[in-house]
This record gives structure tokens, sequence and C-alpha cells, in this order.
């Protein structure tokens, strides 16, 4: 157990609102199992999303947006159904990064982000088949020696992203404020999980390993 103080800043659209925040000491556990009896989201359903994302998605199925633009139409469309403006900005963060940091896609796999609104009637799915956050981390911090370590870093450090950028604050904005509503976020890339709840985070290795990313929400905890 080690823990570790960071910050965080929110950007808002074309528009950053570099507000931070000096947050509290966070115990970060590093462990190679999960008991997954102390999350929200069942064993069953993050199985089932990894097992789809190793399989492949259609890249026809209406949850594939292929552009940041068609993503966008989505949200917009999901916040006036909704009125959820934050779960809308957490989603959004996620989703985007496929199209921040992604230049290269797996071949033979859909190109964009997955995002299933009503993933199992109840959670948020996103996936994505890109380079994941080790590759796309290795180029500003190449002393990153596998996915846990790159996952770990892309939600508790400054620096994340792809050179020249200085992003990797929106995780750490998603971080916070899954634990501050009592929410839950299971993610992954490659074999670098973490879950993080109300409790905070706990990051693990996770098999099979995945191309890209794959994200599990559940908002039906909070306030």
């Amino acid at each position: 157990m080690k823990e570790i103080q960071f910050w965080y800043t929110i950007e808002d659209g074309e528009r950053r609102l570099w507000t931070h925040y000096q947050l509290c000491y966070c115990s970060i556990a590093k462990t190679d199992k999960i008991t997954y009896s102390q999350y929200m989201i069942a064993k069953t359903v993050i199985e089932a999303l990894i097992a789809e994302t190793v399989h492949g998605f259609n890249e026809n199925d209406e949850c594939f947006s292929k552009t940041r633009d068609v993503f966008s139409a989505k949200m917009q469309s999901y916040i006036l159904e909704t009125k959820k403006f934050l779960e809308a900005a957490i989603i959004g963060e996620i989703g985007n990064n496929t199209f921040d940091h992604n230049f290269i896609f797996q071949q033979n796999l859909p190109w964009g982000v997955y995002c299933n609104l009503s993933y199992k009637k109840k959670y948020i799915a996103l996936v994505d088949y890109g380079m994941g956050v080790r590759q796309s981390l290795v180029s500003v911090l190449p002393s990153i020696g596998s996915d846990i370590e790159a996952v770990e870093t892309a939600f508790t450090k400054r620096i994340s992203g792809r050179f020249p950028e200085q992003r990797g604050n929106g995780l750490k904005f998603v971080s916070e404020t899954i634990q501050e509503n009592s929410w839950h976020l299971y993610f992954q890339s490659g074999s670098g999980s973490c879950s993080i709840d109300r409790h905070g985070i706990n990051f693990f290795e996770k098999t099979p390993s995945i191309t890209g990313c794959l994200a599990i929400l559940d908002f039906d905890g909070g306030q």
C-alpha cells in the first residue's frame, strides 16, 4: 500500500477552466486479484464485456461512433433525454480520449468508440481498439514498463497523453467525481485495470489482455 497526492484540472470543451483542487491523500492498492464483491459492477458484467471486446464488435453496430462529431451528437442526445450533465461529462471524457490520443487502430477491428448507454439495461459501456494507454504514454514516459503502471500513471499523475500535449487531467477528474458521487468505474487497457468507487482506486492485472481501452460505468449507486 502506498500513498500519493495529486491535482486535477477540469477542461470544458474548447474553453479550459484551470481550477485546481488539492486532494486528500489517496490510498492505492496494487494486487494481482480483485474481490468483485467489494464493488457495485458484477463480475459477470465485466467478464461479458471483456469477452465481447476480445471477440470484436461489428463496426456497423449502432453503438459505434466512428468520428468525434457522431460521438458528440450522441452525448448531446443523452443530456437532452436524461438531464444528467455530470454523468455525460464523465462519459464524454473517457470516450473523447479515443479521438484525442489515437492515430492507430488495430487492423480488421472497428475504428472509433463503442458507446452503449444501456449495456445490460443498467450500465454505460465504452470500448475502443486504439493504441491503448501504455503506447499513448510511452513517448513522454519511456520508463513505463507495464500496462498496469500505465493505467496507474494515467489516473494518478499529471503527465499523460502524447507529446507535446500536457493532458491527463481528465481521468483524474473522472476518478474524483466517481468517488464523490458513490458511482463506480471499471477500466482496462491491455492487462492493466482499475476499479474506482467511493472507497478509492484499486489497480490490478486482468486477463485476457485487450486491445485498446474498455470502461464500464455504473451511476445507479450515486446520490
